[in-house]
């Protein structure tokens, strides 16, 4: 069966053949994979930087912002059901909050990953899945269906912040035009802000375009007017508790490794609020997937593009123009 992954022995990026699943043992559904999408941390894993293979093998299958449809089923899915699947799994024996569901919050760092820290990822035609772990999609939302993973990420983040703030937030900046940075501006446009993208892509860029069209507003490399939310969805947080208004609350989604100045008296002095947020709990991937139904069709639609497995290779270099390719596996 063929999969997109990583050889670790050899340190490589490559396509192999693994054994077709097994027949699903009880609590477990086959899944028929049929799109999987590429992000920033397939490209990260691509580079040897983090990730792990299963225990006792030497290759890891890519992919992890999967749509699917249930091959054979169980009692919970039939087969033909679409479902998107979380990511994350419980750590063992499971902690107090993996044991509550939100593996999201694990406290031990000894969960697995599908496609990223040892377990398999999607990008392969059939894999098995733990039933619990999946999520139904509506047949009205195929279309759009693989942003349901990364849109789960930053319903989690938003709702962090919004809890997080002591009033009622009217505006928000967003760092970062990616696919992440992106979602985030129309998901906060959705609950109701009034929201500003700084980046530094080109204004003719096709990001840049994508954003002005849903309403937002870019500042190519500006500092923007002080906002009651930020979210650094770009990699570095170095100077972004300088856009906050008073009471504001600075959300980390993609910060990278360096160190950010925090400055005490004026954090005291200001009510400032500084958290960070990874992966999603249930909850969070099923209001993602209700939200892909209220975001404006035409804008998700522009973030997409959609290519065959056979150029895969492609999609893990560089930063692409559209900001989500998707590859097709049927």
């Amino acid at each position: 069966m063929r999969a997109i992954g990583l050889d670790f022995e050899h340190r490589s990026l490559t396509e192999t053949s693994l054994p077709p699943p097994t027949e699903p043992r009880s609590g477990e559904v086959l899944l028929r994979v049929h799109e999987v999408g590429i992000c920033a941390t397939d490209r990260e894993l691509a580079k040897f930087r983090f990730g792990l293979p299963p225990e006792g093998e030497s290759f890891l299958a890519l992919g992890h912002e999967a749509l699917a449809q249930v091959e054979v089923g169980d009692g919970r899915w039939a087969k033909g059901d679409w479902v998107a699947p979380m990511i994350r799994r419980s750590c063992t024996p499971a902690c107090s909050h993996c044991a509550q569901g939100r593996r999201d919050l694990c406290q031990t760092g000894a969960y697995l990953e599908r496609g990223i820290n040892r377990a398999h990822g999607y990008l392969m035609p059939f894999t098995l899945d733990t039933s619990a772990e999946l999520l139904a999609v509506p047949e009205s939302l195929l279309d759009v269906a693989a942003l349901a993973e990364p849109l789960s990420v930053v319903e989690k983040a938003v709702e962090t912040a919004l809890r997080a703030h002591p009033m009622e937030p009217k505006s928000a900046v967003v760092a970062g035009a990616g696919p992440v940075g992106i979602l985030t501006a129309l998901l906060l446009q959705l609950r109701g802000l009034a929201v500003t993208v700084v980046s530094l892509e080109p204004e003719d860029h096709p990001r840049v375009q994508l954003l002005r069209r849903s309403g937002a507003v870019y500042r190519r490399g500006r500092q923007p007017e002080k906002a009651d939310l930020v979210f650094e969805a770009a990699g570095g947080a170095l100077h972004l508790l300088d856009w906050l208004a008073p009471c504001g609350v600075l959300m980390l989604i993609g910060a990278a490794e360096e160190d950010m100045p925090l400055p005490p008296l004026r954090m005291l002095v200001d009510n400032l609020t500084v958290a960070g947020t990874v992966n999603a709990g249930r909850a969070h991937f099923q209001q993602a997937i209700e939200d892909l139904a209220l975001i404006p069709r035409h804008l998700l639609a522009a973030m997409l593009e959609r290519r065959s497995l056979d150029e895969w290779r492609g999609s893990f270099e560089g930063s692409p123009l559209i900001p989500k390719i998707v590859h097709r596996l049927d």
